[in-house]
């Protein structure tokens, strides 16, 4: 506990909790990378799904860009919250829950992104997406549900 009480006292962290501008700041910044990141996913995984159809799966690749910048925002204001208060967050479970449905939803990304970029075209010729696509897309809605919920209750459990 001495390095996160270390942490908690840094001036940065004390800008975040004792002002009144580092702890909304990072707050709606997390609220905007979170719906950046859970909107880019949810049309994404639609479109998987077959909604959307007249947008080709090449041209996913642009938006999840935008979903890795909605993680780097989440990164950065999640981290900038974590150490204002973490000897708490450190042992609240859904905190923790919520963290693991985080690192869960980045890695789905990161390999729908790879199957995408690699057989999209493929997708497209053969007017069907292979189950690999349609598991991928159904955990991902499930990850980023679940992490959504989990953070809602970090203030309440």
């Amino acid at each position: 506990m001495g390095f996160l009480n270390w942490l908690e006292s840094t001036a940065y962290s004390q800008w975040i909790v004792s002002g009144l501008t580092g702890w909304p700041l990072m707050l709606s910044m997390h609220a905007v990378g979170l719906a950046i990141i859970v909107g880019v996913m949810l049309a994404l995984n639609l479109r998987v799904f077959g909604l959307f159809r007249p947008i080709p799966y090449t041209s996913l690749h642009g938006l999840m860009a935008i979903g890795w910048v909605g993680i780097g925002l989440n990164v950065f204001s999640g981290v900038s919250l974590f150490v204002a208060q973490a000897s708490f967050y450190i042992t609240n479970f859904p905190f923790l829950f919520k963290i693991t449905f985080v690192i869960l939803g980045i890695g789905n990304l990161y390999h729908m992104q790879k199957l995408l970029k690699r057989d999209a075209v493929s997708w497209e010729a053969a007017g069907a997406v292979p189950r690999k696509g349609l598991v991928l897309a159904g955990t991902s809605l499930a990850f980023w549900t679940t992490a959504v919920v989990a953070g809602r209750l970090i203030a309440y459990l």
